[in-house]
């Protein structure tokens, strides 16, 4: 189950991804915002999003994802500004959080390890990071996969039970 909640993790991302970066191609040094970031998020996880959400004014229907992705451990975006550019710092705790799970490694640590692997460029934790970069990054299998593994339920996918268990031997 699982392998399938990656895969299907993977397929969505790509989706979104793909749609995004043909989007951004044509502002090379342009930003990503808190929110649009969070939409993403939630569609590489397949979050399920609220029947009131096309009524929700941008700034409730960011705290409603904030708030979604919170539940699912990616609590940087709860009290952030929707309109924020995404920094170099929480791109780097996001994936290497992903890629490694929890840790006390420092985010400049995170940052030249994902550096070290091509994910991202050098950089400081404080700075703004391209949108292109960044969709670039999310568009790496093993990080979407990694997203999907790290910040996805135990459990069964969609509600389906698990499947049956070969019962216990009885005693003689």
């Amino acid at each position: 189950m699982k392998k399938l909640r990656v895969g299907t993790g993977i397929l969505l991302a790509g989706i979104m991804i793909f749609s995004g970066l043909f989007l951004c191609q044509a502002a090379p040094d342009a930003t990503m915002t808190n929110a649009e970031l969070a939409g993403i998020l939630v569609g590489i996880l397949g979050l399920e999003m609220p029947d009131n959400a096309a009524a929700l004014s941008d700034e409730e229907l960011f705290e409603v994802q904030a708030n979604m992705l919170a539940e699912r451990g990616i609590a940087q975006f709860v009290g952030a500004e929707p309109d924020a550019v995404v920094i170099k710092g929480l791109i780097a705790n996001l994936l290497y959080d992903a890629l490694m799970g929890p840790n006390d490694v420092t985010t400049e640590d995170k940052i030249d390890y994902l550096v070290g692997l091509g994910y991202l460029t050098a950089g400081n934790a404080d700075d703004a990071v391209n949108r292109n970069e960044l969709m670039d990054a999310l568009n790496i299998p093993e990080l979407s996969g990694a997203i999907v593994e790290a910040y996805s339920p135990p459990g069964p996918v969609g509600g389906t039970p698990p499947g049956p268990t070969n019962p216990s031997p009885e005693g003689p």
